[in-house]
């Protein structure tokens, strides 16, 4: 894809981002992997402080792996080590995006994790989704913990804070928002009714094995 095209599907992914509520004013962002160039891995972002509504492509910048603007003026998101980080930690993500969504922040700022509930979560997200321990937004610190949590997971809860999700394509990771969005929504409202029972061990491990051999994930 050329730059444009990565521009404009950028700003098709936070239409559709703020549409669904995942995101409000200019919370969140959006990352896809560029082709290396020269020598240099390369990453389109959206920029800091733009709410989605006037967004335009012209305004998504593109940076090298030192935060550094290649193509574009303006100034990258905030949460840019963050996006980083898991591009280094994950060869298989090839886009990144940082929601704050209202049911999984509702856990993210209770400190809870998301329990592995029906099948669906566990082959499309990686089982149960963890929450990161503190840090503070835009550092290295929130970086390596949001990493550290999330793992082989294609989502992790970001404590008092949001969530990070990744995906092979922009595409993807986008359906990955909206699963995490719905499965916080259904556990929060199942543990209000009483017991929550979770996944059999078996079925469970059967299903994250699935779910890594489906991604080209290692196994053991």
């Amino acid at each position: 894809m050329t730059y444009e095209e990565v521009r404009n599907a950028i700003v098709a992914a936070c239409e559709r981002l703020d549409a669904e509520g995942l995101v409000a004013g200019s919370s969140g962002n959006v990352s896809v992997r560029l082709e290396p160039k020269d020598g240099q891995e390369l990453f389109a972002i959206t920029p800091s402080g733009i709410p989605y509504r006037v967004l335009e492509p012209a305004q998504i910048l593109v940076i090298n792996n030192e935060k550094e603007v290649i193509d574009g003026e303006g100034r990258p998101s905030t949460e840019t080590l963050m996006h980083l980080a898991a591009y280094r930690a994950r060869a298989d993500v090839g886009s990144v995006i940082h929601s704050h969504s209202i049911y999984a922040s509702a856990l993210a700022i209770a400190g809870e994790d998301l329990p592995p509930l029906i099948d669906e979560q566990v082959v499309t997200l990686g089982g149960g989704i963890k929450c990161a321990e503190w840090g503070m937004s835009a550092t290295e610190d929130l970086a390596q913990k949001a990493v550290a949590a999330l793992d082989f997971r294609r989502s992790v809860l970001l404590r008092s804070h949001g969530a990070l999700s990744v995906g092979k394509t922009l595409e993807e990771v986008l359906d990955v928002c909206s699963l995490l969005e719905r499965m916080s929504q259904i556990y929060i409202l199942a543990r209000s009714m009483g017991n929550i029972e979770k996944l059999p061990e078996n079925i469970l491990e059967i299903e994250i094995k699935y779910y890594k051999i489906k991604n080209g994930l290692p196994t053991e």
